[in-house]
């Protein structure tokens, strides 16, 4: 069913501001939620990338991007393709992370010596510097959720999260 419009001297539409008024937050029942591996993962993943976002690399610089720079620092003329096998990412999505890494002078391309098919990536000079302040700053948001837990229990944690993923 069409409604009329409502005409304004002018021909313009009648503006009606509504005021929007918020219904007190319930508690929710969660169900089975606390007892589901992937939502407990899951919501200390959020936890972890909201800080993530807010202080490494002032918001502009995401996990993958972080993963990849320290592979080429600890790994010289790695492959793209390893670094994807590494991070379990495509191929496509490593292409763009260097090619963004290549504009702004952080790392550099070069033909391998051993395989000419395949091109090496190196950490330039500005890359470093950039890394060590990442690294810093990381290190920090590490640690804000790593002193949760006494050093037994967080080697404990590592064990378990590995059993998941490989």
């Amino acid at each position: 069913m069409k409604r009329a419009k409502s005409r304004r001297a002018g021909g313009g539409r009648a503006k009606t501001r509504a005021k929007v008024v918020k219904a007190p937050s319930q508690p929710l029942s969660v169900g089975l939620l606390p007892n589901l591996l992937g939502y407990n993962v899951r919501r200390a993943e959020i936890a972890l990338w909201r800080d993530f976002s807010r202080t490494v690399g002032e918001g502009e610089v995401r996990p993958a991007l972080f993963s990849l720079l320290i592979l080429v620092e600890a790994n010289p003329g790695v492959a793209q393709i390893d670094i994807a096998n590494q991070l379990d990412i495509d191929k496509a999505t490593v292409v763009g992370l260097v090619q963004g890494l290549q504009r702004r002078q952080c790392v550099t391309c070069r033909q391998s010596s051993i395989d000419r098919r395949r091109q090496g990536i190196f950490l330039t000079p500005k890359g470093q510097t950039e890394l060590n302040q990442l690294r810093q700053e990381m290190l920090e948001h590490e640690t804000r959720f790593t002193r949760l837990f006494s050093a037994q229990e967080l080697a404990q944690l590592f064990t378990l999260l590995r059993r998941i993923h490989p």
